[in-house]
């Protein structure tokens, strides 16, 4: 299927197209048998149609515009989604991130299959007086897996998975992607416990993150690791648990992949129930309050709520996706494709980074067709398997940010509040506000949740020019002193625009990650362009 899109607003084209959309709905979408065409086929025209008109009345400057020639882009429907979405290179020594607006010059590019290969490149980059980098799948933002002239691991090749069944753990490699693990657990009626809004990710990747889930009944990723394994800089493997090696078992998971290389994990997992979905439309000033009464019922599994974006209702309306024990002694059926629909979505999601209307339509389109295309009866595995490979951007002069604030509960209404108005003073390109319940975490060193908060998950559009990147940075910046006055956290793997006394005041506990830093490894074997900026 080919699709073209531009939704640059404009006047004339705008007037047509809003007549001649009522007359296609007034027409052909009034009869019952054709309610899916007015909710999903009318929802794609739209974009078919604004494309066609702003190239028609040369009203967006397609024609005299090469840059924008990627507006005009092939959409497939793609059946194969099993390869990694990694940003590591098969050779070369640049590297990028998932903001593609960090790189490194690295030495040396590596990819471990086995513990004594990983042991072998430290003793190597010793002997050569070299640093290590690591990087799994590489969608942090913030120079985590990124090391200028260092001996670079990719790790993405240690991605064992092993089931196993006397405990109901998953012994996992560094390198294996969360759905590598969905897939080894689906056949044993088994679930991850905790991992990110995507199956997409890397093991190594989230434990050096300490990323959290969308279950309100569990923390971050932290608390269901019963141990790991690293090899440290003397290139020793070493066991690391609650009791055995606490120090470093704390420290490395949320550590930033600046104290060993992760060789190994063992985590706890839970069963595949069934559970029931169902949509909740509310307004934003009473959504903490729903969010609050929804996460303390137990029977309430995986819980987030998306916010309106578009201009005119910007943050005020809000949907509560909502999945519960269903109870159901059905055999679950897993689909962890997690891409259904790619073509679709991509179009929608590109309408809104380019003009308002585009984020109208997506919301409109959001609330109207997710209550019945989305199954009413979903395995857990099914419901954490997100797509994510529409997002993809293919514009080469923008890119999208993501950022993701850590707020305490009886913060939240005030800071939604005082985040309108800073986004409307700097002008940001807002595509995605995403709200979910994080528990308290004593666990981990340098903890972004000291108390119960809510993450606020932001997806921005920036352009790649000087101007956009400092408007970011003061942006981040501000935003950074409101959140230290409301002892909230920022979400450090992500841009790293906050200065140094931003960064101790809002965690105190990075000191001692890197005291202890110096003591595991005085010559800083380890690095990456984060520590080497805040060290």
């Amino acid at each position: 299927m080919f699709l073209c899109f531009d939704l640059v607003e404009s006047s004339s084209g705008g007037c047509f197209f809003f007549r001649f959309s009522s007359f296609l709905r007034n027409n052909l979408c009034s009869h019952k048998s054709f309610f899916l065409f007015d909710q999903v086929l009318w929802s794609a025209l739209v974009s078919l149609l604004t494309c066609l008109l702003e190239i028609f009345t040369h009203n967006s400057g397609w024609h005299h515009d090469p840059s924008k020639q990627w507006l005009l882009t092939d959409l497939f429907y793609n059946q194969n989604e099993t390869h990694k979405l990694t940003l590591a290179p098969p050779s070369g020594t640049l590297l990028t991130d998932a903001s593609h607006l960090n790189s490194s010059i690295v030495a040396e590019i590596r990819s471990p299959k086995t513990v004594a290969e990983i042991i072998k490149a430290v003793r190597d980059a010793k002997s050569t007086h070299k640093k290590i980098s690591l990087s799994g799948i590489r969608h942090s933002m913030g120079g985590q897996a990124l090391g200028p002239n260092t001996l670079h691991l990719d790790m993405t090749q240690m991605d064992s998975v092993r089931y196993n069944d006397s405990d109901q753990t998953v012994t996992v490699g560094p390198g294996a992607t969360w759905r590598q693990v969905q897939t080894s657990l689906s056949q044993h009626g088994r679930a991850v416990r905790v991992m990110q809004d995507s199956n997409i990710f890397s093991v190594g990747g989230s434990l050096s993150v300490n990323a959290h889930g969308k279950d309100p009944q569990y923390g971050s990723l932290i608390e269901s690791v019963n141990y790991l394994k690293m090899v440290t800089a003397d290139g020793k493997e070493i066991l690391c648990d609650k009791t055995q090696n606490k120090d470093l078992f704390s420290a490395v998971i949320g550590g930033y992949g600046i104290l060993g290389i992760i060789t190994e994990v063992n985590l706890l997992t839970t069963q595949n129930s069934i559970y029931a979905f169902s949509l909740i439309p509310t307004q934003t000033p009473s959504l903490i309050d729903t969010l609050e009464s929804l996460s303390k019922n137990p029977e309430n599994r995986l819980l987030e709520a998306h916010l309106s974006v578009d201009g005119e209702r910007f943050l005020t309306e809000s949907l509560i996706y909502k999945y519960s024990e269903a109870h159901s002694l059905k055999k679950p059926v897993d689909d962890l494709n997690g891409e259904n629909s790619t073509w679709l979505r991509k179009v929608v999601f590109q309408a809104s980074r380019m003009s308002n209307f585009g984020k109208f339509l997506r919301w409109e389109i959001e609330k109207s067709l997710t209550p019945l295309v989305e199954p009413t009866t979903v395995s857990r595995n099914t419901a954490m398997a997100v797509p994510v490979r529409f997002l993809q951007n293919p514009d080469p002069h923008s890119t999208d940010i993501l950022q993701e604030y850590y707020i305490p509960t009886e913060q939240a209404n005030k800071f939604l509040e005082s985040y309108k108005k800073l986004v409307k003073k700097y002008n940001m390109n807002v595509l995605n506000v995403t709200i979910r319940k994080v528990n308290k975490d004593i666990n981990a060193l340098v903890s972004y949740a000291q108390k119960d908060m809510y993450g606020f998950v932001v997806y921005y559009k920036v352009l790649k020019n000087g101007m956009d990147i400092q408007t970011l940075n003061a942006f981040t910046r501000e935003l950074m002193e409101y959140l230290i006055s409301i002892k909230a956290t920022y979400y450090l793997c992500y841009g790293s625009y906050y200065s140094q006394s931003q960064l101790t005041t809002m965690y105190p506990e990075i000191r001692k990650l890197f005291v202890l830093k110096t003591q595991q490894d005085p010559d800083m074997l380890f690095t990456n362009v984060w520590y080497e900026k805040y060290r």
